[in-house]
């Protein structure tokens, strides 16, 4: 029997309807950005589609086309562990359908760090966007825990996975007044641009700043050389107020 990971946020991050996903994904998608045919990998947040999709469809509308694997880095924020792991399972379900795990990649990734397998939004968010881009691409789901070793995973992606696509998700920071949160979020914005792995550093405020990392690690061994802000938002233009805002940001990485 297929092991398969059942959504756990349709409903309230998104919709439950496979039409009224389809429907948001596609409205989101609807944009002015162009596919970067050379692109390695790109930074997208995960809130509620209210709040962070149409940040989060700039990146998907500006990836590749033609993509057949997808390395996806998210942060854990409700199962508490140190490392990373690897969701070596068959597949990963949202309303829209099965979404296929490589499980040849993450049987290889399975020898080399743990599979814990558990419901995390800041993979399953991006799922729908995924299936409507690629709907013939397979996923290797990866969630980050508190201290993850990045460049590891970085090197464990690049030899088992060199031609995939790196999803790194992440918002930005975390209630803040948005004067505040924007110069936070800048500077991660800012980090994120220098493609250099090292100013990812504690002082920044991003729930994925591991994922972003690792991102940056892996454009490295892919040799990218440039990197490209796509689109920032906050909580507060989707009217949640300006007192305490989320940040939002899209970048891609490109050789």
């Amino acid at each position: 029997m297929a092991e398969v990971v059942k959504p756990a946020f349709a409903g309230s991050f998104y919709p439950s309807t496979p039409d009224a996903v389809k429907a948001d994904v596609c409205n989101l998608l609807q944009n002015s950005c162009s596919p970067f045919s050379e692109a390695v990998g790109m930074v997208v947040p995960h809130a509620g589609y209210v709040y962070s999709g149409k940040t989060a469809a700039y990146g998907f509308a500006s990836a590749p086309d033609n993509v057949s694997t997808i390395v996806i880095c998210a942060p854990s924020h409700r199962y508490p562990f140190k490392g990373e792991t690897v969701f070596d399972t068959d597949f990963l379900e949202t309303p829209l359908g099965l979404c296929p795990v490589d499980r040849k990649i993450t049987g290889f990734l399975a020898e080399e760090m743990e599979s814990i397998v558990f419901q995390e939004h800041s993979l399953e968010v991006l799922i729908p966007f995924v299936q409507m881009k690629w709907p013939d691409a397979m996923i290797v789901p990866i969630v980050l825990g508190m201290e993850p070793d990045c460049k590891k995973v970085a090197e464990l992606i690049y030899k088992h996975a060199p031609e995939a696509f790196l999803i790194a998700s992440s918002d930005l920071s975390h209630f803040h007044p948005l004067s505040e949160a924007e110069k936070l979020d800048r500077m991660v914005i800012n980090a994120f641009l220098s493609l250099s792995p090292e100013q990812i550093g504690d002082n920044l405020e991003a729930c994925g700043k591991t994922a972003i990392k690792t991102l940056l690690y892996f454009a490295a061994m892919k040799s990218a050389g440039t990197a490209v802000e796509l689109h920032y938002s906050t909580s507060a233009d989707a009217g949640a107020g300006t007192d305490e805002v989320v940040g939002y940001f899209s970048g891609m990485v490109l050789k």
